[in-house]
């Protein structure tokens, strides 16, 4: 398959957004969320991994950190009703920081493993790690 043909006839590949950094005391999450509003504006298809300390965007009520940003949780849960269909976290790093799937924001929510990661990687026509 060319890199610039669809994954399946009459779809576009998705933009794979990787969320790898916790949500307080740096910008990058808070910058990923605007990157996958913005895509979704321009009804670009649009993924959305959390790993490694990423995850911890999602757990439910969360206040502002240093940099003043607010629940960045409740923003990501909002992607799922702008066009995302819904928000993947991977399992083995909720394993490894002892986060349960409950104490994640209430959305459409699925914990992939690693080997499903690496096949949206194959599919993306880009990937971008935030």
């Amino acid at each position: 398959m060319s890199p610039d043909m669809p994954a399946e006839p009459g779809a576009e590949r998705p933009v794979l957004l990787l969320f790898r950094r916790p949500p307080h005391g740096t910008v990058f999450p808070a910058e990923g969320l605007r990157m996958a509003e913005a895509l979704l504006a321009f009804q670009i298809p649009v993924k959305a991994v959390f790993l490694e300390d990423g995850v911890f965007n999602l757990v439910k009520g969360q206040g502002k950190g240093t940099l003043g940003f607010g629940d960045l949780g409740a923003a990501f849960a909002g992607l799922v009703a702008n066009g995302i269909k819904e928000l993947l976290v991977l399992q083995e790093d909720l394993a490894d920081r002892r986060v349960r799937i409950e104490d994640l924001v209430d959305a459409q929510l699925r914990a992939i493993r690693v080997t499903e990661l690496r096949a949206l990687m194959d599919e993306a026509k880009v990937v971008m790690p935030f």
